[in-house]
Order: C-alpha cells, then sequence, then structure tokens
C-alpha cells in the first residue's frame, strides 16, 4: 500500500510510454499493430482478444481530493470469474478521445496490460485476481496529508498575527494612539471575487484576485494608495494549462512569478468539518486558505511587518 500511494502521489512525475494508440472499428492498434478488440457496454469497456476472447474490462472513475486535483482510476473486471480490482490512471492525456483514455490507463509505464506485443493475459488477470488495492484508503491519506498541509499552512498565517475577514487581509501590528502604543488589526490587502471570461462564448469562471494594499510617498512628498496583485485562485482558466502537468487548469491558485498550487474551491460539509482550525465561518474559508497558501510559500504584503 505504501508503494501504491508513493506511486499515486508522483503521479504527474511519471513519464508515459511513447506508444501511439488507434482506435478504428473497434479494433485497438499500439503502434500500428492490432492487439485488440474494445466493446462497449454502457460505461464499461471489455477487452477482447483478436479472436473475440473477453480478457478483462474497464471501467473509468474519477474522484476530487482535497488538494483541488482530479484523480482517475479504473475499475479492472477478469471477465472469466467477475472478480475485480482498482488503478490509478497514470495513462498519457488523449484529448477528447474516451475510447484511446481508457487503453491508456492500461498502457503506459505503471501498468503495461496492453503494449505492441499484444494483451498480457497473464499480467492483468494476475492483477485482477491478486492483492487488492483499497482505493478509498489511498484517497484517504492522500486527503489526510493535505489536511496536515492545510493545517501547517494555517499556523504559519496565525503566527504571522495575519487573518482574513470580510474579504480584506488584516495583521495585528503595534500602533500609536494617543501616543501610547496599542496592538491593532491593522488592513494589509483584501481578497476580490469576480467572474471572468477567458474564452468568447465560454461561460464566466470565478476567480479571487488577492491584493497587496499600501501607501507609499511620491516623488513629491505625497502619500499614494497603491495595490498590487499578490495572485490569483482559477476554478478554471478556459483556454489555459498548467505547464508543469499539461492539464487544464481547475482549483488552482497562479502567482505572478508563475507559480502554481493546487487548492479545491468546493468543499463537502463533512471536509469542512475536518477543516475546523478555520473556525467556524465558511464564508471566507477559501480566502483564508488562500492567503495562508501564499504566505507559508514566503508571498509577501508591502504593509506587513
Amino acid at each position: 500500500m505504501k508503494n501504491l500511494l508513493l506511486s499515486f502521489m508522483m503521479a504527474t512525475t511519471l513519464t508515459a510510454v511513447a506508444q501511439e494508440i488507434r482506435i478504428k472499428k473497434d479494433k485497438i492498434s499500439i503502434d500500428e499493430t492490432e492487439v485488440a478488440i474494445l466493446d462497449k457496454e454502457k460505461v464499461v469497456y471489455k477487452i477482447l482478444s483478436l479472436d473475440n476472447r473477453p480478457i478483462f474490462s474497464i471501467e473509468r472513475k474519477s474522484n476530487s481530493l482535497l488538494d483541488g486535483s482530479t484523480v482517475y482510476w479504473s475499475l479492472l473486471t477478469d471477465l472469466s470469474n467477475n472478480k475485480t480490482n482498482e488503478i490509478i490512471d497514470y495513462g498519457k492525456d488523449q484529448g477528447l478521445s474516451f475510447q484511446r483514455t481508457i487503453v491508456a490507463s492500461v498502457c503506459n509505464d505503471k501498468y503495461k496490460f496492453i503494449s505492441a506485443s499484444g494483451i498480457d493475459e497473464k499480467g492483468v488477470l494476475e492483477f485482477i485476481n491478486g492483492t487488492p488495492t483499497d482505493i478509498k484508503k489511498v484517497f484517504a491519506d492522500a486527503d489526510q496529508k493535505t489536511k496536515e498541509q492545510l493545517k501547517t499552512e494555517y499556523d504559519a498565517m496565525t503566527a504571522l498575527n495575519v487573518k482574513v475577514a470580510g474579504g480584506t487581509i488584516y495583521q495585528k501590528q503595534e500602533v500609536y494612539k494617543n501616543g501610547a502604543p496599542v496592538l491593532e488589526y491593522v488592513a494589509i490587502g483584501d481578497v476580490t471575487k469576480s467572474n471572468v471570461t477567458f474564452m468568447p462564448n465560454f461561460p464566466p469562471s470565478l476567480v479571487y484576485t488577492v491584493n497587496s494594499t499600501f501607501t507609499e510617498i511620491d516623488n513629491n512628498n505625497r502619500e499614494q494608495r497603491r495595490t498590487r496583485v499578490v495572485a490569483a485562485w482559477y476554478a478554471t482558466k478556459t483556454g489555459y494549462r498548467n505547464p508543469n502537468t499539461d492539464k487544464n487548469i481547475k482549483d488552482e491558485i497562479i502567482t505572478p512569478d508563475n507559480k502554481y498550487f493546487n487548492l479545491r474551491g468546493t468543499l463537502t460539509d463533512h471536509e469542512k468539518f475536518n477543516l475546523d482550525f478555520y473556525g467556524n465561518e465558511d464564508k471566507d474559508l477559501l480566502s483564508k486558505q488562500i492567503v495562508a497558501k501564499l504566505l507559508y510559500n514566503g508571498y509577501k504584503f508591502e504593509a506587513m511587518k
């Protein structure tokens, strides 16, 4: 299980096998060699040998993790006895071709159940009938790791005496009132929400923009109010891809220096309950998470002390 979880967490570092997948009239070809038949029944795809013997089936599923990433996985079934096992999908992105994506999930560096040599019947059936993959535990372990990381980031924010309330970012600072120093929360920035259309004829996307607000003395010795964008969180960003993962941008913070951080925007009530260290009010929850992650990763606000 530890090896499986490690492989899962390192999925973005795996290099897909340089194999070309083609599907024509239900015939699967790898590097221009016909190796199997793909037979669809509702959402389940059966893999048949070229002489029409059913070997195993693939049912593709997905799960959204607490860190904002979407993990695709498949339920494999041995068609001779209906036993099942589960795999994380490490297949290379096949664009809009769902059929090629199905094949790629069992034709990659991690799982080479189909190749130009044909179907590895022995390998795939031994896997399906072997040690069960506890996919729920894999996801639970990943989410627990994310929860611990979010708590670490939140603790880093509170250690700096920073809080977020009503869209405003505050830091407790020493200020003088009536000639005496007092500790008081001072606004150092804000988080603004907007709906932005990135491509014509596509729906707008929710964007949270984090700004640093501060004052600066100009050349005429006059105090000027300034605003600087620290980062922005995107629910989606149509037409753009993360250059590190080569995947569409979804639930990600992007900084002006082109750093990318996953952060899921929509949480279930159960997930919010498990993140109770943020406080009871959830209207600023995402804003708090964004600011905490930025501060933890070294991003600053000019008015901070």
